[in-house]
């Protein structure tokens, strides 16, 4: 079964995608102890390995910014990424 070009799941890739980073950075404060009013600024990163022909890699970046979280990059790589590149870190 297909799904149907105006249902909310068409369109989404199968690769990580911004909202999972946001997700694991507010998660990686949150069992750090950070109060949320400490969250200002913070940003992180993460890269990994993606099929997505014809791209290979993927880096996402994001910040904390006026209490909302800020995709700040999204860099599709033909070439993949690098081992040191890959994960999730605070950057």
């Amino acid at each position: 079964m297909t799904t149907p070009p105006t249902s909310p799941d068409s369109g989404k890739c199968e690769h990580f995608q911004p909202a999972d980073l946001i997700e694991m950075a507010a998660r990686f404060l949150t069992e750090q102890g950070v109060p949320q009013e400490d969250w200002e600024g913070r940003r992180f990163e993460w890269a990994g390995p993606i099929d997505s022909p014809p791209f290979t890699g993927l880096v996402l970046g994001c910040k904390r910014k006026e209490g909302q979280w800020v995709v700040t990059k999204i860099d599709r790589r033909k070439n993949g990424v690098t081992a040191e590149e890959t994960g999730f870190r605070e950057i």
